[in-house]
């Protein structure tokens, strides 16, 4: 399995995710389209499906089959031929009959390592060189088994001809990739559904796949179409030096769709393997709730039901701040500002949350983040300001843009002239994109302005006189859980969130502003969102327990059930997830 970093996280690190050989050709696409675009840090390869983890998906299937009928196999995604060899053993440890191997590779030399391996195994198949989709374009087999690991890279490194066979086999079955889609979930839909009814597979994915929205549509169809569904969740360290976690799916072709099925989770944390078991519905919703014990989430729906608490995206419009195309350009220092003479175009910005201790954003706050250097202004070039040509400093700093290139990244070069960037206003409201511990809503005391890095926001008309209130009691047990419920994470204990998900957090709306100064001294003692004592979730708790009837029985089901699901994604949880639980 090879890897290719294509997830870059705001700290401006990139994380390696699981890629298998078909995708070191959309590797070498990207860098021959795409070089003057892409930092070189995100590409890289290397790494292949352990042994451990290839066996343990053959056997599953065989588990799965009828030990004396192997079949045709498939595997979409072949590589070096991984999987092949895995075949081979299972080969060794069964006496079944052997299986005629039907594998697809897009690299030709991979493709050649294959056919050695058959050979070599004495495995009954062939191996098509070639795009996956175009052979599934053509193929008319029904086959009775499925393994591999598809390829995990992001749409919009993937070939346009590759792009538009895949959405069109997907519209075949009556799906449209929706959302940022990946290239792992028409490989996996469209491998299953190669299967004939009755036939078993087991599936290397990303554990994105249970809260994305465009991996919805493979949690849509897998319970559908599939029965005998399992998902076996493997620790971080599975895969060496990669932070993704690995999770693999395996079921059966079901012979009817169906609208929910029973679904066994197993986590494979410590000396023995946990399982447990939920009813799963056959729809887009996150599987991060499926990962508490029953009574986690008996409390979690019980404390959605409470007077006082909404849907944020009820009271507030919480949305994508500006977009500058080059925020390492257009957001600057003093010592910029000072270099270059650009004080006639700049505006105050909050450039990392970092520079704010508390829940509230002040002139005083602004001042401090520019005397630690802090990138604290943004550059607006807008028609109603003086033009930078006529000043020889701004000239010249456009100049150094231009050197870098600038002018021909997409959301510069859609501009005339590159330079000015469109929509620059601010929010009475600002939320963290990403967060380890938990996410935070500042109230922006000092106007000033946000790049796509923090989110901005207002209240809904009826709730404008509610900002403060809704600051002051956002850092909840019920609000946290529900963002670790909605958001993703891509590995390395990173939780993001966008709009969408966000308007689904549950946020309690009652007057609790009195406590606004309280949670902000709080949060500024307790080093802002450094802060791991959970000292204002403390403060913000107790008030509501008070504000709110029915809350103080619900807390500590709410707590544990949040420490739960955070401590899974940073990897850190001692307790077996999910070790109660059964429907």
């Amino acid at each position: 399995m090879g890897l290719v970093d294509v997830n870059q996280l705001g700290d401006g690190k990139t994380r390696a995710l699981p890629l298998e050989s078909h995708a070191r050709s959309y590797l070498v696409w990207v860098l021959m389209k795409l070089i003057q675009h892409v930092n070189s840090d995100k590409l890289r390869g290397g790494y292949y499906t352990p042994d451990s983890v290839v066996d343990w998906c053959v056997d599953q299937v065989m588990r799965l089959m009828r030990p004396d009928a192997p079949g045709t196999w498939l595997e979409p995604s072949a590589g070096d031929g991984a999987f092949l060899r895995g075949i081979a053993r299972l080969q060794k440890r069964h006496s079944a009959s052997k299986p005629e191997i039907h594998a697809v590779e897009l690299i030709e030399d991979e493709a050649a390592k294959c056919e050695r391996v058959l050979e070599s195994c004495g495995l009954a198949g062939q191996v098509t060189p070639g795009s996956f989709f175009e052979w599934a374009r053509e193929c008319r087999t029904k086959f009775d088994a499925v393994v591999g690991n598809p390829p995990y890279v992001r749409y919009q490194f993937v070939p346009t001809q590759d792009r538009i066979l895949a959405e069109g086999l997907m519209a075949d079955l009556g799906i449209e990739l929706r959302g940022v889609s990946n290239l792992w979930i028409p490989f996996a839909v469209l491998s299953i559904a190669a299967l004939r009814p009755g036939g078993a597979f087991s599936l290397v994915l990303p554990s994105e796949l249970f809260s994305t929205v465009s991996g919805g549509q493979f949690r849509a169809f897998v319970v559908r179409e599939c029965t005998s569904l399992r998902v076996d969740l493997f620790p971080r360290d599975t895969f060496p030096d990669i932070l993704q976690d690995v999770v693999v799916v395996s079921g059966v072709r079901g012979k009817r769709p169906a609208d929910r099925r029973t679904v066994i989770f197993c986590e494979h944390r410590g000396a023995e393997p946990t399982e447990w078991k939920h009813t799963v519905e056959a729809s887009p919703e996150s599987w991060l709730r499926h990962l508490l014990t029953k009574d986690e989430i008996w409390a979690y729906c019980e404390a959605n039901r409470l007077a006082g608490f909404y849907a944020l995206g009820d009271v507030a419009k919480i949305g994508v701040s500006i977009v500058t195309g080059a925020n390492p350009f257009f957001t600057i220092d003093d010592a910029t500002v000072e270099e270059f003479g650009l004080q006639a175009w700049t505006r105050p910005l909050l450039a990392r949350t970092s520079d704010c201790p508390g829940v509230v954003f002040t002139d005083e706050d602004h001042a401090a983040a520019r005397r630690s250097g802090s990138r604290a202004w943004l550059l607006d070039f807008s028609d109603e300001r003086p033009s930078p040509s006529s000043r020889t400093g701004a000239s010249r700093y456009l100049r150094d843009g231009e050197a870098q290139g600038l002018p021909q990244r997409f959301k510069c070069r859609i501009r005339t002239p590159w330079y000015r960037v469109p929509q620059i206003k601010s929010g009475r409201l600002m939320m963290t994109k990403r967060a380890h511990h938990y996410h935070r809503l500042i109230l922006n005391e000092a106007n000033v302005f946000t790049t796509d890095t923090i989110y901005r926001g207002e209240m809904r008309g009826v709730f404008a006189d509610f900002g403060e209130d809704l600051v002051a009691g956002f850092q909840n047990s019920l609000t946290l859980l529900s963002s670790e419920i909605e958001g993703r994470t891509y590995g390395g204990g990173v939780l993001e969130l966008i709009p969408s998900e966000i308007a689904r957090l549950r946020v309690p709306l009652v007057r609790i502003g009195h406590l606004l100064p309280k949670v902000d001294a709080v949060s500024r003692l307790s080093g802002g969102q450094r802060d791991t004592s959970e000292a204002v979730l403390s403060v913000v708790d107790t008030e509501l327990c008070r504000l709110v009837p029915g809350l103080e029985p619900l807390l500590p089901l709410l707590r544990s059930a949040r420490l739960r699901l955070r401590g899974r994604r940073m990897n850190i949880t001692d307790e077996p997830v999910g070790a109660d639980i059964e429907d």
